[in-house]
Formats: structure tokens, sequence, C-alpha cells
């Protein structure tokens, strides 16, 4: 009985090491899928940037943000840094960082680098999808009339955003998704500036299905030109807004100061 046992245990042994080998290798991979504490600070700006709470040239307070989360500075001053790295954010020397400010020049940039980014990895990605692909397009889009109708606007505005994102997953290229992730950052951004969301839910909604039916239809040439159009459109819009924006600002200037008014004519 004993020999029986001592035969017994290596096989046991070899299979009780497997098993903690395997429990340990998946609670490490569950650890590097929880995003660390300077990136869940990063995502926050980012949250804030993007749903207009944080408005251009606002300052980010360190040490209010440390007292509200209740974390250290630490993550804080990292994502702040890496944000500032990405352009996001302008450092100001004994002043910290605040939000950038977009120019005419910057909103000209955005959407010109965003219309080469999604047409390219929709060219790239028309060849790899399947008919399951080409078809969640549809859905996307149905869900965002859905949303429009019963004016959900925050699942719209994730749902549209889902929407272009989904065509540079697709592509099959990691640049083309971390050049897309800046670029929807900043687009959300000048939406939200120029307050896009008043804009006609169902209309924000609408001007999808073409790209939606072209994607179905497996035209590459259609569906890139029903996207460029799309954004060809989009960028417009925010450009008249901006100098809507520009020209009110402008006029309450003058208002304060008479002045400004007899030497402009």
């Amino acid at each position: 009985m004993t020999l029986s046992r001592s035969k017994a245990r290596p096989g046991k042994d070899a299979e009780t090491a497997k098993t903690k080998r395997s429990s340990a290798s998946l609670r490490v991979r569950r650890l590097l899928q929880v995003p660390s504490l300077s990136d869940q600070v990063r995502m926050h700006l980012l949250t804030e940037m993007t749903s207009g709470r944080l408005q251009p040239g606002d300052r980010i307070n360190e040490a209010e943000m440390s007292r509200s989360l209740g974390i250290s500075r630490n993550p804080i001053r990292e994502a702040v840094s890496g944000l500032a790295q990405r352009g996001f954010l302008l450092s100001a020397q004994r002043r910290g960082h605040f939000l950038r400010r977009f120019t005419m020049e910057d909103v000209n940039d955005v959407y010109a680098f965003r219309i080469c980014v999604e047409t390219f990895a929709l060219r790239e990605a028309m060849p790899r999808m399947s008919e399951a692909d080409r078809q969640g397009f549809d859905r996307l889009f149905r869900r965002m009339v859905a949303a429009a109708t019963a004016g959900r606007l925050g699942e719209l505005q994730q749902m549209d955003m889902l929407f272009h994102r989904r065509i540079c997953e697709l592509s099959g290229s990691r640049r083309v998704l971390w050049a897309h992730e800046g670029i929807d950052t900043e687009v959300q951004m000048l939406m939200a500036l120029v307050d896009l969301g008043q804009e006609s839910a169902m209309e924000t909604a609408l001007v999808h299905e073409p790209i939606a039916r072209a994607i179905a239809s497996g035209n590459v040439a259609q569906s890139v030109a029903a996207l460029e159009d799309h954004l060809r459109k989009a960028w417009a819009n925010v450009v008249a807004k901006c100098e809507d924006i520009g020209s009110a600002k402008r006029r309450a200037a003058r208002q304060k100061d008479p002045k400004l008014a007899l030497t402009r004519g």
C-alpha cells in the first residue's frame, strides 16, 4: 500500500502543480486586464473633455481631483502627463496643465486627417468583412435610430462612436485604431465645444444610413464615397458652428468696449 501510494503521488503532484500554474496564470491575466489607476484617471479626464464639462482653457486641478477621487496625486500626474504628450493638454510653467484651445486650423487638421484614416480603414476592411460584419453596421444604424426616437442622446452618441470605431477595428490595423482613438477624442471635444448635441438626434442617426447600406452591398467604392460625404458634411457643420461662436464673441467684445466698434468701422 505504501509503494502504491508512492507510485500514484508523482502523477497527482504533477496534476496539482499544473492546476496551480493555471490558476496563477489566470490571476496574472486578470490583473493585466484591470486598468491601472493612471489609466482610470486618463479615461475620467477624457470623459470630462468629450462631455464638455471641461472647457478649452480650463485648468486641471490635481489637488482637487485627488480629493474628489480619493487617490494620491501620483496616478493623476501620470495621466495628465500622458494626455499632455498626446496634445490634449498644454503645460504652463508654474501654473499647471490646461485643456487646449482649438483654432480653425486645428479643426481643419482634425477633420482632414479623420477622412484619411477612416476612408483608408474602410478600404482595408471591406475585403476582410464577413456577411455578419457587414450586417453589423445596419444593426448599429438601427440602434442609433431607436436611441434617437427614445431621446437617449448618450446612447446615440455611443453608437455613433462605435459605428466609426468598428470600421477601424475591421481594418485589422492596430496603428489605424491608435490614430482613430486620438482623432475621435478630438472630434468629441469639438462637438462638445460647438454644442452639436442641439442638432436633431434623428438627423444624427439617419446620416449613417447611406454608409450602412453601401457597406451591406459590399461595394467598396460606394461605401468609401458615402463615408467621405458624411465626414465632409460633419466637417463643414463644425466649421460653421465655430465661425458663429467666433462672431458672437467679437460682437460681445465690441459691446463691452465701444472703441473696438469704432476702430473696426
